[in-house]
């Protein structure tokens, strides 16, 4: 049963695929978080601005895009990124 979810759910090409895109927007989302605090929500935005250091910034915008849904994710990726979208 392990080799076969291996093969062909874990390991299959579109399964790895996404996860690349995946991992793409989660890391573009964290770099734009941490170089641009102020497009963060008001509350995520006074802590991140408040933070003592790098890395205390970095677990706050680690937290709130752990709590992002797929979707809403994708949604403020496209935001942030996309100079058609509306913001």
């Amino acid at each position: 049963l392990r080799a076969f979810l291996f093969k062909r759910m874990y390991r299959h090409t579109d399964v790895q695929r996404m996860r690349r895109k995946s991992a793409i927007v989660v890391r573009e989302l964290f770099t734009i978080f941490m170089e641009e605090p102020g497009v963060l929500p008001d509350e995520w935005r006074e802590a991140a601005e408040r933070s003592v250091s790098d890395d205390l910034r970095a677990r706050i915008v680690s937290d709130y895009i752990a709590g992002m849904t797929d979707r809403f994710a994708l949604q403020e990726h496209r935001k942030l990124t996309d100079p058609q979208a509306r913001a």
